[in-house]
């Protein structure tokens, strides 16, 4: 392994006790996601190892499955700053409330990934933050279709055993953040199944603790989801609950 693949490993926490195998492997895949996505930088200018240390923590996820997991799109764009969105909600009687909500991150179906490069410079720790991860967990969500918090499955998980543990996790969520109960992962993830699942996924590789914590049978759903166990990787001194992941 070139020594500055090697030098990523040793940089970014998430990646560390990972085996040799394992991130030879990672190499290849991040190697392939390089070359096979489109990089476009709007704005911002990335050094060759900014870009394999994204490239790194972007294939993690898919380290046990195949680049053919992030099928369907064709483009990663990179902008300087988080993009302000207006949004309208109209209530059961009428009323309509109006609120700029800031998105560092945007993903749609057959579209190409949008993420905004202050956020990402920010993600590698063991602190619940990983946008890359985050939206790259949407595309996977949309393999199956629409996003709604059921990808396609690995052999060996049905969707009824996905369907079941991650509804009872979802349901216990929003009932906590009704009754304005402190919760142990964002209130995001309360918001849409599909950012149940993407908060989630961000959760497992970047604060596997706190997702065990917080909901043990999703944490082991995800281990035979995603081929891994992050929770082994993590060191105990980052066992503290990270903050709040980013949508």
């Amino acid at each position: 392994m070139e020594e500055e693949w090697q030098g990523l490993f040793a940089a970014i926490p998430i990646l560390h006790g990972l085996s040799e195998a394992q991130q030879a492997q990672l190499v290849t895949l991040a190697r392939r996601l390089l070359e096979r996505k489109s990089w476009t930088l709007l704005g911002v200018e990335l050094s060759e190892r900014q870009r394999r240390a994204l490239a790194l923590q972007g294939a993690l996820p898919i380290l046990a499955l195949s680049l053919d997991w992030y099928r369907g799109f064709h483009e990663i764009i990179i902008i300087p700053e988080p993009v302000a969105r207006r949004q309208q909600v109209q209530d059961e009687f009428g009323l309509v409330s109006e609120w700029e909500e800031e998105n560092a991150g945007e993903a749609w179906p057959q579209g190409p990934l949008v993420l905004a490069w202050s956020e990402l410079q920010q993600d590698g720790d063991w602190d619940g933050y990983n946008l890359i991860i985050h939206e790259l967990a949407h595309k996977l969500d949309m393999l199956g279709g629409e996003a709604d918090g059921a990808p396609p499955l690995p052999a060996g998980l049905t969707g009824s055993e996905w369907a079941v543990t991650c509804q009872q996790a979802f349901d216990q969520l929003q009932g906590q953040c009704e009754r304005g109960e402190t919760t142990l992962i964002d209130s995001y993830a309360a918001s849409h199944p599909a950012e149940f699942f993407a908060v989630c996924s961000e959760l497992f590789f970047s604060q596997p603790r706190q997702l065990h914590h917080a909901f043990p049978a999703v944490y082991g759903l995800f281990t035979r989801f995603y081929g891994q166990e992050p929770l082994q990787r993590q060191p105990e001194a980052d066992e503290g609950e990270g903050d709040s992941p980013s949508p």
